[in-house]
């Protein structure tokens, strides 16, 4: 059994599509859907007439805590031979999605196993760019700080984006592509993450568990490295991800609080992931 774990967050229409994309899919599941405290009784009828999973959080507890819940649940009623924790805003519409991860598992016996993640030239893209040093993490909360002093200022900050604006004019922006081979010990993005038992069997926590958003990645490719785990990237796997639909309906209101509020939860994770590199 594969038990698909998705943190729901307002976007009910996101979620819905994403279970019924996981019930058109053959095999023995379970779908689990966590609600990081954002749903109406009558969004909670909804949910539950696609599965009899749901996973009512009291708070906003975030991603990594809010789909820990989700996999302590799955665990402790189903103990599935992978956790699929997944977006809400995502789709899996691939054929064979769920028989391909058992056979790359018995190919490499993989801890973590992350797909292929369609559109290509997104955001998102396996394997994962992540800050393997401490020296990368630290000049990056750096550049953070200033993006925040930035955005808090209404001068700089129109003069920040009338930057950005000729950049993109004369600047061709960088597509990110997927690999096009199995490839492990490599860092994987947090939209779509299979692991198998022997991994939660592991850890208390799927996930590290101290941040609200961002840079989960990096914790998990810190987590793998310690641990001597084996990370897959396997394009013979894909899931379309339609890339942070919670947060852009959130602040669809106010771009700079959201732009704000953004680089705040990522300088919060950096500052975490540098006292873990510092051990």
């Amino acid at each position: 059994m594969i038990s698909f774990v998705i943190l729901h967050y307002k976007n009910l229409n996101d979620t819905i599509e994403c279970i019924e994309s996981i019930n058109k899919l053959d095999g023995e599941k379970s779908i689990i859907v966590v609600d990081n405290n954002s749903t109406t009784k009558l969004d909670q009828k909804k949910i539950l007439s696609y599965t009899n999973d749901l996973v009512l959080l009291n708070n906003n507890l975030g991603f990594a805590k809010g789909n820990n819940a989700g996999c302590k649940y799955a665990i402790e009623k189903y103990q599935p031979d992978f956790l699929c924790v997944i977006n809400s805003d995502t789709i899996i519409d691939q054929k064979g999605f769920m028989n391909q991860i058992y056979d790359l598992y018995d190919k490499y016996n993989f801890d973590i196993l992350g797909p292929k993640i369609l559109p290509e030239a997104s955001e998102s893209c396996n394997p994962f760019k992540v800050y393997k040093t401490l020296d990368e993490v630290e000049s990056r909360i750096e550049y953070t700080k200033k993006l925040i002093r930035l955005y808090k200022n209404p001068l700089l900050r129109n003069i920040l984006n009338a930057y950005i604006k000729i950049k993109r004019i004369f600047v061709k922006p960088v597509n990110n592509k997927n690999g096009d081979i199995d490839t492990i010990d490599v860092a994987l993005h947090g939209c779509a993450l299979m692991f198998s038992k022997k991994y939660y069997e592991k850890f208390k926590d799927v996930f590290y568990s101290e941040t609200f958003l961002f840079h989960e990645e990096e914790f998990l490719y810190l987590r793998c490295k310690q641990n001597n785990l084996v990370s897959l990237y396997s394009p013979s796997i894909s899931i379309y991800h339609k890339e942070g639909q919670s947060i852009k309906k959130e602040f669809n209101k106010n771009r700079n609080q959201g732009l704000i509020f953004r680089n705040e939860e990522i300088l919060k994770s950096l500052a975490l992931l540098k006292q873990q590199m510092k051990g």
